[in-house]
């Protein structure tokens, strides 16, 4: 019997932070273009884990902040 490698699961804080950065980008590229949403996903990422330690109401964490922006990359670039 062939055993197949099981692939990586993402960790579903990092999906939800991939999927709100390429909602965020739809949303403002529909009004201002693709580079101001580009720019307003990157923002919003890093702002959001600033918030989350300032607050002390969430965890910060960078690489949320890194699967927002990745999930407005990919929209950006396809």
């Amino acid at each position: 019997m062939i055993k197949l490698p099981i692939p990586p699961m993402i960790p579903q804080d990092k999906a939800n932070h991939f999927f709100y950065g390429a909602i965020i980008y739809f949303a403002v590229n529909l009004v201002f273009g693709a580079y101001i949403a580009i720019g307003i996903v990157v923002l919003s990422g890093i702002l959001k884990e600033v918030y989350d330690k300032v607050s002390k109401t969430g965890t910060p964490d960078v690489l949320d902040a890194v699967a927002t922006i990745a999930g407005g990359l990919v929209c950006f670039l396809s």
